[in-house]
Formats: structure tokens, C-alpha cells, sequence
């Protein structure tokens, strides 16, 4: 993988992203890719392990997700079980961005 803000294999070029969660040692984000095959809109999660950005979670695409589904599902389990950011039951993504 190439060092860059989105180090994903050499096959796919970044045309865009947009981070979900980035510290030092962890960056979960959505990713647009072109290859060979076209373009694609990829989910990952890298983690640094001896200063190099290994994928840890995923590298899957998701363009065919149904986006406007999953915010208001998210939402309504949000409202529905009184999730509250910061707290536990984040471990996929590894823990909440701080404010700034």
C-alpha cells in the first residue's frame, strides 16, 4: 500500500474520501476508487502497525447500500435505545473523535 491520506492497494486510484474516524493509529472512511473495473465507493478501516497502515476491518464496497436506509435506522436506534456518544459499544470503529 502507498503512504497517502488513503493508503489503499496500488490497483485503485483515490478520486475522493471522507473520514469517519482518523487518530494516529487508526482511519475508518469512505473511500471513492477507480480501477481497472471502474468506479467504486469502498468502506475501510486501516490500522498502523510498525508505522505502516495495514486494512484491519473491512475493504468492501458499499455503493449499492441504501444510504438513506441506514441513516435513519441508525437514528431511530439511536432515539430508540438512548445510545450517547462517547460511551461504550464502539469498538468496531475504535474510540469517538474528540471535539475540536
Amino acid at each position: 500500500m502507498s503512504e497517502s491520506r488513503y493508503p489503499v492497494s496500488a490497483t485503485f486510484k483515490v478520486l475522493d474520501g471522507y473520514d469517519l474516524y482518523r487518530s494516529d493509529n487508526l482511519i475508518v472512511a469512505l473511500v471513492v476508487v477507480e480501477s481497472q473495473y471502474g468506479r467504486d465507493l469502498r468502506l475501510y478501516r486501516w490500522m498502523k502497525r510498525k508505522e505502516q497502515w495495514k486494512v484491519d476491518l473491512c475493504r468492501m464496497s458499499v455503493k449499492r447500500w441504501k444510504w438513506a436506509e441506514v441513516a435513519a435506522k441508525a437514528s431511530e436506534f439511536i432515539e430508540k435505545y438512548n445510545v450517547k456518544g462517547g460511551g461504550g459499544g464502539g469498538a468496531a470503529a475504535g474510540p469517538e473523535p474528540e471535539e475540536g
